[in-house]
């Protein structure tokens, strides 16, 4: 997975509770693949994403040929989520908020599918949840009800695999409560996003990104010398294996939080 989106940041000033869309896309022109077309640019699609570290001009051209093979396979549950997943290290890091927009939409749609083909899927509810919270970070109005729709999807997805994508779930649920305001504006609460945190460090102890996040929600609950240790853990990993680019952002990003304690 790309580098947990800095996007929840945004949740602390939340401004607004627009719903999010059902977000519809269709081709233009129609596509008309048959199934071996559309087989195989899921196949390079795959290729072009597995390759490392990632970059958003590979990621994009991933996408692209993803979402043709998902819009032919519209009952194959895993191109949807393949698309899905590609759009959002897209929707992270392209520079221009229109791109950003569209293609965390785009996202949302193929999550959105993926959902309605398997319920008991957990890849299509956590990519649902982090393509809703990189859409909210650049339409704003969004806010109160991204966090809702984040919520519930990422605890369905824990309840299906809370191992997912290294933790996923936890991380990125723990990361939405400790960013968020208290009740009753919100569901924010740095102790609860600190027990998720604990959680996925017990789950994928190795993982460097559940530690760098660990340390913020100790710093949160005033466990300073403790959130060091965390960092620390950060910045003497090596380079993730299939999270090459996103290593040296969370190593940035610890150097930040230590400078900071």
């Amino acid at each position: 997975m790309e580098a947990l989106f800095v996007a929840l940041s945004l949740f602390l000033s939340l401004c607004g509770c627009k719903s999010i869309p059902q977000a519809h896309v269709e081709p233009t022109p129609p596509l008309a693949l048959t199934t071996s077309e559309a087989e195989r640019a899921r196949r390079e699609g795959m290729t072009l994403w597995e390759q490392q570290p990632h970059n958003l001009a590979r990621a994009t051209e991933a996408a692209h040929r993803l979402e043709q093979a998902a819009r032919t396979l519209r009952d194959n549950y895993d191109a949807q989520w393949e698309a899905a997943q590609a759009y959002s290290f897209v929707s992270e890091n392209a520079p221009d908020i229109n791109t950003r927009r569209a293609t965390a939409k785009t996202g949302i749609a193929f999550a959105q599918r993926a959902q309605t083909l398997r319920a008991d899927g957990v890849e299509g509810h956590y990519w649902y949840a982090i393509n809703v919270g990189l859409l909210a970070d650049v339409e704003r109005s969004h806010g109160l009800a991204a966090v809702g729709e984040m919520e519930t999807a990422l605890k369905r997805a824990m309840e299906i695999d809370e191992r997912y994508d290294y933790a996923g779930p936890l991380r990125v649920l723990g990361i939405l409560y400790l960013r968020t305001p208290p009740p009753p504006i919100s569901i924010g609460s740095a102790r609860k996003g600190l027990r998720m945190l604990q959680r996925a460090v017990e789950l994928v102890p190795d993982y460097p990104e559940n530690y760098l996040y660990l340390a913020e929600s100790l710093r949160d609950n005033h466990r300073r010398d403790e959130a060091r240790d965390a960092l620390q853990k950060v910045l003497d990993a090596s380079p993730w294996p299939d999270r090459q680019f996103e290593s040296s952002q969370w190593k940035a990003d610890a150097e930040k939080l230590l400078q900071k304690l």
